[in-house]
């Protein structure tokens, strides 16, 4: 099945023509809505900037459901790609980013949604990796160091500098001059760094700056920066978007369930898990970066492979402010067993607690924080900030994923295992390639590294000077080291924030969010408030949202389910309430845009409520019981 799209203006109003397959329909484009445009902070629109496609995708939401009407279970055909990447997370997505832009055409496909597995369960910190020191691991260490810089750059609504301290108690297994070594040295490798150098307090400093914290055995600490990534999920977005809007295809809800070898490449079989379609996909490189899934995919292919991942489960849990609460980040070592333990504030004023790292071979998919997890991570909170008292009780709700890395028989704990990344070509079948290792802040890095190995495999397409996609048509850029994500598409960000703070008309609270979750698009979401009054409410309870989140993630971000929507596009997950006050309305919404039929609706409803309980919500504890136990 192929789609097309023809542009044309009428009279000063613009129009395009968009087929998908036998199904043809003409979508008004209003005058001046550039295919290829944002916002500057002046008002003024620029090309080569974020694309703007709200009206294409809403037209596809409803041309796309006839095809399934029709279609039903009948098998269809898309177009060929250069490549094709299995997996929507970080990882993948910047893989497929890259390749785009530098003249392949590519494909993701995610079995659930972009952002969905080990991307959202991650501790949301844009970091170095400082303790990936005591592994000698230096090149990852400056890789992750110069990564974290060009994201401050190319995504600052969603990237933000992040204090962290680090105490020294003469309990830790890592002496106190050992760490002051390392903060230097962690110093050294960033030597080209925004944020500040690392300072060192001494026990009266920190006594002074952390009153919370356990005084005894305390000799002093150091404070140093990272960043952090709130909003992690939205990376996965924009970049989809991105994607999308350089003439890529992306994809979720889209389960592989063949892969075969040919004399040009592999062929994919794809069933849509929304309308149960077969799809037949032809790449002339499958690069499986399917996390701690990749041995699961493998194994859909007939050529046989070695185990690739030993992955490794972490988890955290929210709580909220706390008696002795850090105002910035705390790096610390647990008593118990030296791991090292994070306590991070979030926007929100909720604080982030985790990682556990422990050995984990089950269904990454149905990974749950267990009653043992919980308890580790409260015992060695309350060790530290001894007034914090914290209980099982306190815990707002949980994450856990499952760390893609390599497969290391030989480790004997779950931290000697690397976190580099690698592309892995299968032993037999051509043209199929595997990620192993890799984390949120160097997703950029693994991308540029797989499609430069590529090119060097002579798997490179033909090259062009421009990209022409039905969405868009740019000079195209030699790397995406310094291209901005969609939401950070202006001359200067503060400039931008400053603006629009002082000339929206919804609240200040609300203005905020907007910013935080989309950037310089934040103006498309206000002017879908402003053009329905029912969209420019708030969602029940969420005062600082706005309806119209709900349409533009919808229209405009590929959401397709009530979870897509609530979880990974507004984030309403990790409020307190985990999401469930503003369900209801969010589904009545929803259905109303994509024409669901109540059962429809009500299917959505309980697949969230469903979903969310793996988080162990206190807004859902009478209804949970630890599958782990």
């Amino acid at each position: 099945m192929g789609i097309a799209l023809i542009g044309n203006s009428i009279v000063g109003r613009e129009w395009a023509q968009l087929t998908v397959g036998n199904h043809t329909s003409r979508l008004a484009i209003e005058p001046g809505e550039d295919l290829a445009s944002s916002v500057s902070p002046s008002g003024a629109r620029s090309a080569l900037t974020a694309p703007s496609f709200s009206v294409i995708l809403h037209g596809m939401n409803h041309i796309c459901e006839n095809v399934h009407n029709c279609e039903k279970h009948e098998g269809v055909e898309a177009d060929a790609v250069d490549i094709l990447v299995i997996g929507g997370g970080v990882n993948g997505l910047a893989i497929a980013r890259e390749a785009q832009v530098r003249g392949w055409s590519s494909a993701v496909v995610d079995a659930e949604d972009f952002g969905a597995g080990t991307s959202g369960a991650s501790s949301r910190m844009v970091h170095g990796g400082i303790r990936y020191l005591e592994n000698l691991e230096f090149h990852l260490v400056r890789e992750s160091l110069k990564e974290r810089e060009r994201l401050l750059y190319t995504a600052p609504h969603l990237v933000k500098p992040f204090a962290l301290l680090i105490p020294f108690y003469r309990h830790n297994k890592r002496h106190a001059l050992t760490l002051r070594l390392g903060m230097i040295l962690y110093d050294l490798l960033s030597f080209d760094k925004s944020t500040p150098l690392h300072k060192e307090f001494s026990k009266k400093q920190v006594e002074q700056a952390y009153p919370g914290l356990e005084r005894k055995d305390l000799s002093g600490a150091a404070l140093y920066y990272d960043a952090q990534a709130a909003n992690t999920e939205r990376l996965c977005i924009e970049q989809a978007i991105d994607i999308f809007g350089l003439g890529g295809s992306v994809h979720n809800h889209c389960r592989v369930t063949s892969l075969h070898s040919t004399e040009t490449g592999v062929e994919i079989t794809l069933r849509d898990t929304l309308s149960g379609r077969m799809i037949t996909q032809h790449a002339g490189v499958v690069v499986n970066a399917a996390g701690p899934w990749v041995d699961l995919v493998l194994g859909l292919s007939p050529a046989v492979s070695p185990r690739l991942i030993g992955g490794t489960k972490g988890s955290h849990f929210t709580v909220g402010p706390f008696p002795g609460a850090p105002e910035t980040g705390v790096h610390f070592e647990a008593a118990s067993d030296g791991r090292a333990i994070l306590i991070l504030p979030l926007p929100g004023g909720n604080l982030l607690v985790g990682a556990t790292d422990l050995f984990f071979d089950g269904d990454p998919g149905a990974a749950v924080m267990s009653d043992a997890e919980i308890t580790y991570l409260i015992n060695e909170v309350n060790q530290l900030i001894p007034e914090a008292h914290l209980t099982t009780a306190d815990v707002l709700h949980s994450v856990s994923g499952v760390r893609p890395l390599p497969y290391t028989p030989k480790a004997r704990s779950a931290a000697q295992v690397s976190r580099s990344h690698h592309l892995v070509p299968h032993p037999t079948a051509k043209n199929l390639f595997s990620i192993t290792g890799g984390k949120l802040t160097t997703h950029r890095a693994l991308g540029e590294m797989v499609i430069s190995q590529l090119e060097k495999l002579a798997r490179r397409p033909k090259a062009q000077n421009l990209i022409a996609s039905p969405r868009t048509l740019v000079r195209r850029a030699t790397s995406t080291r310094r291209l901005k994500l969609p939401g950070a598409r202006c001359v200067d960000w503060p400039e931008f924030e400053r603006l629009f703070l002082s000339s929206t008309s919804l609240p200040v609270s609300t203005a905020r969010r907007l910013l935080g979750l989309y950037g310089v698009r934040a103006t498309k979401v206000e002017n879908l408030a402003k053009s329905n009054d029912e969209w420019a409410r708030p969602l029940p309870g969420n005062p600082d949202s706005v309806s119209a989140e709900v349409i533009f993630a919808i229209r405009d971000e590929f959401a397709l389910t009530l979870t897509d929507i609530v979880a990974r596009r507004l984030l309403l997950s990790w409020n307190n309430d985990a999401g469930l006050d503003s369900i209801t309305h969010v589904a009545e919404l929803a259905s109303a845009e994509f024409g669901w039929s109540d059962e429809r609706t009500e299917h959505e409803l309980n697949d969230y409520r469903t979903w969310i309980q793996l988080r162990r919500p206190a807004a859902y504890e009478n209804l949970f019981t630890d599958p782990t136990a």
